[in-house]
């Protein structure tokens, strides 16, 4: 298949999957967005072949620099194949869990691709117009690579307004039911493929879920931002006293009840703002055992990068002020444009002005089937924190 050629204007200095747009000499006889092109360098040699879309930021996603490889059904079954050995042949993730992210966009070689599978439900979001138009080159390889499954194609409509392009079609072509259940671990979950956030559940904290529950026997336990119940039911099912999970989505809130009653543990859940509860829980003296703070992202450009740090500060000011001394603090950014070390500093801050030092035990990230690429260091975007938390020790005056 012969491609349209792009031409760089400036000099590519690195192996970033991504290009942007002010970086590439547009032609003249626009394509639409989401063709695939071939890439050359401003001097006109080959560079690679990937996704072209003038109306994104990124101009190009680059899919291969191997100049014998084509975009065509061969490539996408061998990147998809190589996917599913990750997470069954090396990390035997279907031992624990039948649900795990199969494709992570850049780390697993498709940028602007996620893939979740949900039991016997895959789940394809498009964060690329390219994927458009040759949909049937990624849901062929994965009828192959999973026989009996349904293969459900569930676009982002903001992202989908950004890139320029419709996605219903596809998304028509490849419905999907209106919910699934899951296993993981001792956990079972509704997942809400209509109205969940994202492909309809947050498959990167599995792990963090895991270990935080082994904390968590016999303590009362405080789930902020608890979206459909994971951390707050996982606790219950460990051995926690009590669970309170609240938060401002009452969608998600129905499935989270629902949730607790498919695991037959007890959760209290409530619609409530989380600033407002905690600051209530401190006028109050209510206090908790173990506490998790878990916030959408934040920061999904470089404009909001200082709200997000002040709102970050905010809710780790007010959480730790909850925990009994001693007691267990997990808190997380998916913010991938807040840095460890940012997200470190300001825990560091928001500790310091609580009254509180934390002894941080464990930096986690996202569960195993989120790798991510030396080429593509975005792809560690959620910091997972846990710590003990103490109160300060005051000096006695001389």
């Amino acid at each position: 298949m012969e491609l349209p050629v792009i031409s760089l204007k400036a000099r590519r200095n690195s192996l970033h999957p991504w290009i942007f747009t002010r970086m590439i000499r547009h032609p003249q006889k626009r394509l639409q967005p989401g063709s695939l092109v071939e890439v050359i360098s401003k001097e006109g040699t080959f560079i690679g072949r990937g996704i072209y879309n003038y109306k994104s930021n990124i101009g190009i996603r680059l899919l291969t620099e191997n100049i014998s490889e084509q975009l065509d059904h061969e490539f996408f079954f061998k990147k998809l194949e190589q996917a599913r050995t990750l997470r069954e042949e090396i990390l035997g993730i279907q031992k624990a869990s039948d649900s795990y992210r199969l494709v992570h966009g850049e780390a697993d070689g498709l940028s602007g691709l996620i893939i979740d599978k949900f039991a016997g439900v895959l789940v394809v979001e498009p964060y690329s117009a390219g994927y458009l138009g040759i949909m049937e080159l990624i849901v062929s390889p994965l009828q192959s690579l999973y026989p009996g499954t349904r293969v459900v194609v569930r676009p982002d409509e903001r992202i989908a307004a950004k890139e320029g392009v419709d996605f219903s079609r596809a998304a028509g072509a490849y419905p999907g039911p209106d919910s699934v259940e899951i296993k993981e671990n001792q956990l079972k979950m509704k997942v809400n493929l209509k109205t969940g956030h994202k492909t309809g559940f947050f498959l990167d904290q599995r792990e963090n879920r895991l270990t935080l529950s082994q904390y968590c026997h016999g303590k009362e336990v405080l789930d902020c931002f608890c979206y459909t119940g994971g951390f707050a039911i996982s606790a219950m099912l460990a051995g926690a006293k009590s669970a309170t999970a609240i938060d401002l989505d009452e969608k998600a809130l129905e499935t989270a009840q629902e949730n607790a009653r498919l695991n037959a543990v007890k959760v209290t859940f409530q619609h409530v703002n989380v600033f407002d509860h905690l600051r209530m829980m401190i006028s109050k003296g209510i206090q908790a055992d173990v506490v998790i703070l878990d916030p959408a992202k934040l920061a999904g450009c470089t404009e909001e990068i200082k709200r997000a740090h002040r709102t970050y500060g905010d809710i780790n000011r007010l959480g730790v002020q909850v925990l009994r001394p001693g007691g267990i603090l997990l808190t997380c950014s998916c913010s991938g444009l807040v840095s460890e070390r940012d997200f470190l500093s300001i825990l560091t801050r928001s500790a310091a002005e609580a009254g509180v030092v934390l002894q941080i035990f464990r930096l986690a990230g996202a569960s195993s089937d989120h790798p991510f690429s030396t080429i593509f260091p975005e792809g560690r975007y959620l910091k997972a924190v846990f710590a003990r938390v103490f109160p300060i020790q005051k000096r006695n005056s001389p």
